[in-house]
């Protein structure tokens, strides 16, 4: 789903933020382990101890706890939740919408929508760090639709096939700075042409201030946001204790934990991107989570046969969600959600405000989501 990329930005930031501390801990990948133990600990990249930091690089050591606090502070988090919401949360996701009525059109329209995200770190030396990413999206639609200004069916399907990479540098002063460059083709007809091609890029620089807390400094231009433009990236990162953590700015996120058993997540990316979340924890049931969600979310490709170079397709809609997750082994969990979406719609166009153009409504239904993803 589109918004599960921007929670994700959450999700990586302040649910994995480092406890300073007056000595480095010693890190181990994973949480503890309640299931019964399949592969051995000495081969399982997840289980590992990370070791001291002349050790050799060990796969996966970004995603894990760093063993010194100071080189993978919220600098380095913050470029990782970046490349996380182009992409998604590493792992696969499914979703379908039933076919619903168009409501300016005697048609209909059903939607499934596939996701899968890679992540491979590269680099972990020092005050460096690098990661790659692979995102892979799809859309194929049911419809005889048309597009009512240009007259051209509306397309069969849509891709958004990109990779790329974050890296951070953490300098001895405390700031980090970092990158996040990611290429490919957003499309109805992937890499056939090159007006389908497209290429992002983001730049920040955290400042330390006191404890935890920082500024984050930058921009970033995403050609398939609902911004035609580049954005500031502007905010203070304040995190008082272990159950708080909030970026307050753009993009803006929080995370609370309100109770032992409850979190809330919020998060607004500019400019129509939001998602607010509750998750609970049964206490009878440790491996388990039960969610309910709002989502505000939209995406972008550029479709191959159009008549404006600077137009994209564009799709908005809204949605309540309820969904379970369960732990499963090596850090992965299972999710599978059902919800109601919701003024939904299409159009082309340069930005929002070109939202009547080729515009197709949708009618609202119920939908079905079901995930495998990494747990960070």
């Amino acid at each position: 789903m589109p918004s599960c990329r921007w929670l994700a930005l959450l999700i990586v930031v302040a649910a994995s933020a480092v406890r300073a501390q007056d000595a480095p801990p010693s890190a181990i990948l994973g949480v503890p382990r309640t299931q019964p133990i399949i592969i051995d600990p000495a081969i399982d990249p997840f289980l590992r101890p990370l070791g001291s930091p002349d050790e050799p690089f060990r796969p996966f050591a970004p995603l894990g706890q760093p063993t010194n606090p100071a080189c993978e502070g919220i600098g380095t988090r913050f470029g990782l939740g970046l490349l996380a919401a182009l992409y998604g949360m590493p792992g696969y996701g499914a979703t379908w919408i039933p076919s619903q009525a168009l409501l300016n059109q005697p048609t209909s329209m059903s939607v499934l929508r596939q996701d899968l995200s890679i992540f491979a770190p590269i680099v972990r030396e020092g005050p460096d760090a690098g990661v790659l990413g692979l995102g892979i999206r799809s859309g194929r639609f049911r419809t005889d639709a048309i597009l009512p200004n240009s007259g051209v069916p509306f397309p069969s399907q849509t891709w958004d096939i990109q990779a790329g990479l974050a890296y951070s540098h953490s300098w001895d002063n405390g700031w980090t700075t970092g990158a996040v460059v990611s290429a490919g083709s957003a499309s109805d007809k992937p890499f056939a042409q090159s007006n389908g091609l497209v290429a992002s890029l983001a730049m920040y620089t955290t400042f330390p201030t006191i404890g935890r807390d920082a500024w984050i400094v930058g921009f970033s231009y995403i050609p398939t946001s609902d911004s035609a433009y580049p954005l500031p990236i502007l905010g203070y990162y304040w995190e008082p204790n272990e159950d708080f953590s909030v970026n307050l700015g753009a993009p803006f996120f929080l995370k609370w934990q309100f109770t032992d058993r409850a979190t809330l997540d919020l998060v607004y990316v500019p400019i129509r991107n939001v998602s607010a979340r509750v998750t609970w924890q049964p206490i009878n049931f440790p491996n388990i989570r039960t969610y309910g969600a709002v989502n505000w979310s939209n995406e972008a490709v550029f479709l191959v046969d159009r008549t404006q170079t600077d137009n994209r397709f564009y799709s908005y809609e809204k949605r309540f969600t309820g969904g379970l997750q369960f732990d499963l082994p090596w850090r992965l969990s299972f999710d599978l959600a059902a919800g109601y979406v919701f003024d939904r719609f299409y159009f082309q166009g340069m930005q929002y405000s070109d939202r009547n153009n080729d515009r197709v409504n949708v009618g609202s239904g119920l939908f079905g989501t079901v995930q495998v993803r990494l747990k960070f």
